[in-house]
């Protein structure tokens, strides 16, 4: 399919049109969505998203089958989009192509393409460095270098902040994990409306309050007593952890927000303005009441108000 220079920026304008409806219309509650989520905010913040992607399926890196201009053809036509590669550059040429096609149509390239198994399998598609590779080794190492690649691409702008420096690995991806669906409406409101606040800017301040108000619920979660709720909450948690060390982290994470302008507001509190110490606080939130939710998602031992 041969494209003029005005119908091919058409076409990239419907793509990113498309995207906009989808993530307006996402299913929050829906896996498969969360990832096409999750490859949009990639696309969006990794300029050369489409020319990265564009290396894997073409080959140039040596953890994917590579693909000559007839396997190039054959990939975009088996998954029932008529491109025929012109003989330009492999990589250029596909990056271009890619930028005509919704986020949706990506993720069925990589899914139905991009990690075909049979692909894997093909010593055609082979080279030096990686005839040696088993089918499973082969595909193994292009899952984790594409996983990689996602992460990377979603933090591609990010600055080095506390967390970094201090080797806190917090984990991004609790942001895009599925939407709380607890028995308790309010703390599930909570906890979304922090995650759906937290990814834009000038909200982050408020999304911590949010997820601090989560936590004071969570704690009452088994009895309107704080210290007797917690007690039973914390004893189902800790089947492998020590209960102590997780008494401890409620205390210090109880303390922080007495002590802090998160949840009060009174002049002898002390204000958060740095923003990477409020990522902190918020990741670290995040990951205790990710731990909560576990565990009390299909619990039946609550008491009811």
């Amino acid at each position: 399919m041969n494209k003029t220079p005005i119908s091919k920026d058409f076409e990239q304008a419907k793509a990113i049109l498309r995207d906009a409806l989808f993530k307006e219309s996402a299913n929050l509650q829906d896996r498969e969505t969360i990832g096409i989520l999750k490859l949009i905010k990639a696309r969006e913040e990794n300029i050369d998203f489409e020319l990265g992607l564009a290396e894997r399926i073409g080959g140039d890196n040596s953890n994917y089958p590579y693909r000559s201009s007839y396997y190039i053809t054959k990939f975009f036509q088996d998954l029932g989009l008529s491109y025929t590669h012109d003989g330009s550059t492999r990589r250029v040429w596909i990056k271009n192509t890619l930028l005509l096609l919704d986020t949706v149509q990506i993720a069925n390239l990589i899914k139905n393409g991009l990690f075909r198994k049979a692909d894997f399998k093909n010593p055609k598609l082979r080279t030096e460095t990686t005839t040696s590779l088993e089918e499973e080794e082969f595909l193994s190492l292009a899952v984790s270098d594409f996983k990689k690649f996602v992460d990377e691409s979603i933090r591609v702008n990010e600055v080095l902040d506390l967390e970094e420096v201090l080797d806190l690995n917090l984990n991004i991806d609790l942001l895009f994990e599925p939407q709380s669906t607890t028995r308790d409406e309010d703390l599930n409101l909570l906890i979304n409306e922090a995650k759906d606040r937290y990814l834009k800017p000038n909200d982050q301040i408020v999304a911590l309050e949010k997820l601090w108000d989560a936590f004071e619920r969570v704690k009452t979660y088994y009895d309107k007593d704080k210290k007797k709720s917690a007690t039973i909450l914390i004893g189902k948690m800790s089947t492998e952890l020590d209960a102590a060390e997780l008494q401890q982290e409620f205390e210090t994470l109880t303390k922080i927000g007495n002590s802090y302008r998160i949840r009060h507001h009174e002049t002898d509190k002390k204000p958060l303005t740095e923003p990477s110490q409020v990522k902190y606080l918020f990741f670290r939130m995040l990951a205790l009441i990710d731990l909560t939710v576990g565990v009390i998602h299909y619990d039946d031992g609550r008491i009811e108000e």
